[in-house]
């Protein structure tokens, strides 16, 4: 066993995908031999959450501190940085595999009440792979005795083939976008329209510097919304479920100077919920006790 745990290598077709249980992290993605996603060694802590499941909230929490029905809470601060909670409780855990299969693997993790979340939870994610792609499948069963409020997302870092994040365009036709002050906490929500932050139509990268969640997205027909990232011929499409109604984008920006991870991948993150949501309360999901959520979103590929 690694320093990630156990590690499941799933395989479907020209489709090869590695799943560890540090984080319940997607730690490779390859079609035809290419890498898709940034991942890390089997010996290498993920650097930047890579791959990894975020619940019971994404994000950030600024100060740590929410209220929920009139009791305060103060959550441990993880990014001292920004003075925030970031990204949730069970990152850097080891989920417990339930079900294994060639192309899928289902992991799950309880979450149980502590002084900052005194909620209990159990969630699961299943990874898996189809001729339509990579899948992505989360779920939360509230397993406590009082409503609990919820948020979830993964933390993929998207590649193309010899393309860094300079050369990437994408395409996210979302209506707003949040602003945020030097610690990334919110301050108001913003139209893209018009503005640098408008992706309506797919755009180049090159030379912005993105850490920063979109919502009101452009649905398909299925209810089901998408963001694109191409280069020199090949694509990469990453679809969500209705439920999930933010994207975060960043850029890697944050590595230090000469890492060769500095801007070398793109995350994109479908959330269920707004950053600092506890607060908020914007899209935030509420379990009532034995209530179960899931939701799904996933990648295909298309390489020349």
């Amino acid at each position: 066993m690694t320093v990630n745990g156990q590690r499941w290598d799933l395989e479907h077709g020209a489709q090869r995908a590695s799943v560890v249980q540090r984080g319940g992290a997607l730690q490779s993605y390859l079609v035809d031999g290419l890498d898709l996603v940034d991942g890390f060694a089997d010996d290498e802590r993920p650097p930047a959450f890579n791959g990894a499941v975020l619940a019971p909230w994404p994000n950030r929490i600024p100060n740590g501190r929410w209220t929920w029905r009139g009791r305060q809470h103060q959550l441990p601060i993880s990014e001292p940085a920004t003075g925030s909670a970031l990204h949730g409780l069970v990152s850097d855990v080891l989920w417990q595999p339930e079900e294994v299969q060639a192309d899928a693997v289902t992991l799950s993790v309880p979450i149980a009440p502590s002084a900052g979340y005194p909620f209990q939870l159990r969630v699961t994610v299943t990874w898996s792979l189809s001729a339509e792609g990579l899948r992505c499948r989360l779920g939360a069963l509230n397993t406590g005795d009082e409503p609990a409020p919820f948020g979830v997302a993964t933390h993929p870092f998207f590649r193309l083939p010899d393309a860094r994040v300079d050369d990437l365009e994408l395409q996210l036709p979302a209506g707003q976008w949040l602003e945020t002050d030097s610690n990334l906490a919110p301050v108001a929500l913003r139209q893209t329209s018009g503005t640098q932050w408008d992706f309506t139509e797919p755009r180049s990268l090159r030379g912005l510097r993105l850490d920063t969640a979109f919502t009101a997205v452009s649905p398909d027909f299925e209810a089901t919304s998408r963001a694109v990232l191409s280069s020199q011929g090949a694509a990469l499409t990453i679809w969500a479920e209705a439920d999930f109604t933010w994207w975060q984008v960043y850029t890697s920006d944050y590595f230090e100077p000469g890492s060769d991870r500095l801007r070398r991948s793109l995350a994109v993150e479908a959330m269920t919920c707004a950053p600092d949501a506890f607060n908020s309360g914007a899209d935030l999901i509420v379990l009532e006790p034995g209530v179960a959520w899931s939701g799904s979103w996933g990648a295909q590929a298309r390489l020349g």
